[in-house]
């Protein structure tokens, strides 16, 4: 990942995933499938890490230069990353008047906000945003 990106939130639905940090450093947060910061660690090249199934997690790098992890999960079956923000977010599966109902806003203003997102799996760092999206 460049400097200052991240790997969009996501969670594993039939999986363990292990991380080590080949290059650089950056910052691990995984949160308890309730929604609370379970951890918020930096790491260095070297780190190991393991996200439990269930628990979101995003991987981030930091200014100071390019972060690669190597990555494996410990399911025999396939396993599909469920992305919680992006352009293959869970949220484009689940628009529709129910969703928007469960928010309090209308189908439209649901529209905008799950379309807003162009990116796929890596955001970019928010200085490497256009201006009108910082």
């Amino acid at each position: 990942m460049l400097q200052g990106s991240m790997m969009a939130p996501h969670v594993n639905p039939t999986a363990i995933e292990y991380g080590i940090v080949l290059k650089g450093t950056g910052r691990i947060q995984i949160v308890y499938p309730n929604g609370t910061l379970a951890m918020n660690a930096g790491v260095r090249e070297g780190d190991v890490f393991w996200v439990p199934r269930y628990f979101p997690f995003c991987q981030t790098a930091s200014t100071n230069g390019p972060f690669q992890i190597a990555g494996f999960t410990t399911s025999a079956r396939r396993n599909h990353p469920q992305f919680l923000v992006g352009r293959n977010s869970l949220m484009q599966s689940l628009r529709g008047p129910e969703f928007a109902a469960a928010f309090g806003i209308g189908e439209k203003r649901l529209k905008r906000i799950t379309n807003a997102q162009h990116e796929l799996v890596i955001l970019p760092s928010s200085s490497a945003a256009p201006a009108d999206l910082v």
